[in-house]
């Protein structure tokens, strides 16, 4: 009995594991576990696809509402000065001589337009639940668009004295238009139509 106990407590059992056997790693009592990333790492580095996918969705509905503008405009534009010329160098010229009385016939013309198509198209989904005040600002926009227009010709014509064709145009429909344009488009995009609907650019 004695030889048998002191042959098994020189001899433990040894135990071994086939080559490529999967084993589960357990840590030690009280010893701390492997070091992991911050979550905030992570996050940040998730977070960036999506903050590129929202700059660019940003970028492509700006461009979206420009062209539409854009468009609207380049009628607005047709109808405005094809009416002016209308009615100032035209046949009859029945405001001959008049040039602001005639801009501002053919500018009302083109805002009753171009109110009707942006509504209903260009800012269709972020009209105000208020069309009456919606409108009042439109309008209050397209006057700001128009005195651009106004104070250009009157430069032209009373400072300049140039009272051709060729500089009424330019005076109107170049750089007045173009200062005009640039004005209602920021006023229609964060004063007008800012109600509730699809995404819009910030």
């Amino acid at each position: 009995m004695k030889a048998r106990s002191e042959t098994g407590s020189a001899n433990p059992p040894v135990f071994t594991e086939a080559p490529g056997a999967l084993t589960s790693y357990q840590p030690e009592p009280g010893t701390p576990p492997p070091a992991q990333a911050a979550p905030g790492v992570e996050v940040t580095r998730a977070s960036r696809p999506h903050t590129r996918v929202c700059v660019i969705d940003r970028l492509l509905a700006w461009l979206r509402e420009l062209t539409q503008f854009g468009l609207v405009g380049a009628l607005a534009f047709i109808i405005d000065s094809g009416m002016f010329n209308l009615l100032q160098h035209g046949p009859t010229g029945v405001l001959a001589g008049h040039p602001n009385t005639a801009n501002l016939v053919s500018a009302a013309v083109a805002t009753a337009f171009s109110w009707v198509a942006n509504r209903s198209w260009t800012y269709r989904g972020r009209t105000r639940e208020s069309m009456a005040r919606e409108a009042a600002l439109f309008a209050f926009a397209n006057a700001g668009g128009i005195l651009i227009t106004q104070f250009c010709l009157l430069f032209t014509h009373h400072i300049l004295e140039l009272t051709g064709p060729l500089a009424d145009n330019v005076s109107a429909y170049v750089v007045g238009f173009a200062l005009g344009t640039a004005f209602r488009f920021f006023f229609y995009h964060y004063v007008v139509f800012t109600g509730d609907g699809d995404a819009a650019p910030n």
